[in-house]
């Protein structure tokens, strides 16, 4: 009797904790930017290259997140709204023009490794969001592109 007493009590706490927690929401703001002065527009990508950074990084990498339904519950929407902004502070498409040149070419650089490491997309970011997974020939894709800009930039080899 006592344990079931116990379990009901607990299953109400954490119900109301829950609840409660609702009211505490992140900024799941998407700050305006001049698309002029984006990365896709300043750089000229190609529409295919232009395709996969659209599905597997801009969510994270841009000011144009789509905040899916998850993202206004919490805790998950803490941890949704924190991997935004982690995301944009070390790369954001839509700030892409106020970058110094070193940035852009730490960027370019960044994306090639990264996307040749499988360290992006996040490995959490894929399961909801079957669409950001990489085919290895998407994945070519993107590296053959992410080199080749780096060396314009570099002038020099990218590895």
């Amino acid at each position: 009797m006592k344990v079931k007493k116990i379990l009901k009590i607990s299953g109400i706490v954490a119900g109301i904790a829950f609840v409660l927690i609702q009211f505490i929401q992140p900024n799941r703001s998407n700050p305006p930017f001049d698309p002029a002065t984006t990365m896709q527009a300043e750089l000229k990508i190609p529409t295919n290259v232009s395709s996969l950074l659209e599905r597997g990084c801009k969510d994270c990498h841009s000011n144009e997140t789509r905040w899916p339904f998850y993202s206004y519950i919490a805790p998950v929407s803490w941890l949704v709204a924190d991997d935004v902004k982690e995301g944009r502070k070390h790369m954001n498409f839509s700030e892409w023009g106020s970058y110094k040149e070193k940035k852009k070419i730490r960027v370019v650089t960044g994306i090639y490794q990264e996307v040749k490491d499988r360290t992006m997309p996040l490995p959490k970011y894929v399961p909801l969001h079957p669409d950001a997974k990489f085919t290895d020939a998407e994945r070519d894709t993107l590296l053959h592109w992410a080199k080749s800009e780096g060396e314009k930039m570099l002038g020099g080899s990218v590895e």
